[in-house]
C-alpha cells in the first residue's frame, strides 16, 4: 500500500463530502482504488504534494490540469512533459507514473466513464486515447481554450457543491470530448472537399475494425472499405486517427488482449483470437505497447481483483 503526504489544501478546494483529511490515494500492486466522492462517480480534487506518484493504474478515465511548475508523466513507453497550463488525458485501466521532486499544483480528475466507453461517439475518438494525449496551446491551438475553461467550469462546479453538480460535471465532460471529436475533424478539414463525407467514411471503417479486429486487414482492404484511393486513405486515417492503419490496427488489437488477459483464456489462445499468427509476436507486440510481457500484466491484474474484493 503507498499513500502521498499533502501539503495545506486552500479553503476553496476542500472535498465537498468534507472527508479531504482522511482522502488519500491508495496503491496496491500497481493498481490505484479511486475514492469517488460520497456515493458519486467522480473525484476531482487539488493536488500538490511535493514528490511524485509510483506507477499505477485505475479504473477511471483521468484528466490532470497542470497549475503551477511542471510533471512529468510515463505512460506505457511514451514521457510527456507537462508545463503550466498543460492538460493530459488518460485512458482507464492505462499504467503511468508521475515524476515530481518539487512543489507544484495541479488538478486531478477521476471519472467512471464505462457507460461512454460502448457507445458509437467515443469510437470515433478512440484513436485519440489508445495512450495519453496532451493538449495545450501548441498541440490543440483549436480547442486548448475551450477544454481548460471547460475543466475549470467543472472545478467550479464540484468543489461549490452545486445542486446537480455530479450530472453538470459529466456534461462539461462529455462536452470536453465533443472537443476532441472536433480536434480531430479540423485535422481532415483541409484534406478534403467533402469532410463529412470523409469523416464518415472513416468512422464506418473504425466501427469494423472494432468488430474484426483478429481478421488480416491490409492496408489495401481498409482503403477499397472507404472508397478512397489508397494515398489518399492513408492522408485522410492518419491525420483523423493520428496513426497509420497498420498501427491503429495494432493498438486496437492490444486493447482487446488486456481485457481478454483477465478471463480464462490462455496467453496463446489471446494471440491468435486477437489475429497475431504466433505467440512470440503477440509477446513482443505486447510488451512494446504496455512494457509487460502478458503473463506480467494478468498477474498484475489478477492481484489487483484480490485487493479490491478485499
Amino acid at each position: 500500500m503507498t499513500e502521498k503526504k499533502r501539503n495545506g489544501i486552500p479553503e476553496q478546494y476542500k472535498q465537498p463530502d468534507d472527508a479531504d483529511s482522511a482522502f488519500s490515494r491508495t496503491v496496491r500492486n500497481s493498481k490505484e482504488l479511486v475514492y469517488y466522492t460520497l456515493s458519486t462517480h467522480i473525484r476531482i480534487w487539488y493536488n500538490n504534494q511535493t514528490d511524485g506518484y509510483d506507477i499505477h493504474s485505475h479504473d477511471a478515465f483521468e484528466a490532470c490540469l497542470c497549475v503551477k511548475n511542471n510533471y512529468i508523466y510515463h505512460v506505457n513507453n511514451e514521457v510527456f512533459q507537462l508545463n503550466e497550463g498543460d492538460i493530459i488525458i488518460i485512458p482507464p485501466h492505462t499504467l503511468h507514473e508521475v515524476v515530481n521532486s518539487q512543489y507544484g499544483v495541479r488538478f486531478i480528475y477521476l471519472l467512471e466513464l464505462n457507460h461512454f466507453y460502448k457507445s458509437q461517439d467515443y469510437k470515433t475518438i478512440e484513436p485519440l486515447l489508445f495512450n495519453a494525449f496532451l493538449c495545450n496551446s501548441e498541440t490543440c491551438p483549436d480547442i486548448y481554450d475551450n477544454v481548460y475553461k471547460l475543466l475549470m467550469e467543472m472545478n467550479t462546479v464540484y468543489f461549490t457543491n452545486s445542486n446537480f453538480w455530479e450530472t453538470t460535471v459529466y456534461i462539461k465532460m462529455y462536452q470536453v470530448f465533443a472537443e476532441l471529436a472536433r480536434h480531430s475533424e479540423n485535422a481532415v478539414k483541409e484534406e478534403t472537399h467533402n469532410l463529412s463525407q470523409s469523416i464518415n467514411r472513416i468512422n464506418a471503417l473504425l466501427r469494423y475494425v472494432d468488430i474484426n479486429y483478429s481478421e488480416d486487414i491490409s492496408t489495401e482492404q481498409a482503403a477499397e472499405y472507404t472508397g478512397f484511393s489508397k494515398y489518399h486513405f492513408l492522408r485522410l486515417f492518419k491525420l483523423q486517427t493520428g496513426y497509420t492503419f497498420h498501427d491503429y490496427l495494432t493498438l486496437k488489437r492490444m486493447r482487446i488482449a488486456e481485457d481478454l488477459l483477465m478471463t480464462d483464456m490462455s496467453v496463446t489462445e489471446i494471440a491468435f483470437q486477437t489475429g497475431f499468427n504466433t505467440l512470440p509476436s503477440f509477446c513482443r507486440t505486447f510488451k512494446k505497447y504496455t512494457n509487460y510481457s502478458p503473463s506480467e500484466y494478468k498477474k498484475l491484474r489478477l492481484a489487483t481483483l484480490e485487493d479490491n474484493n478485499n
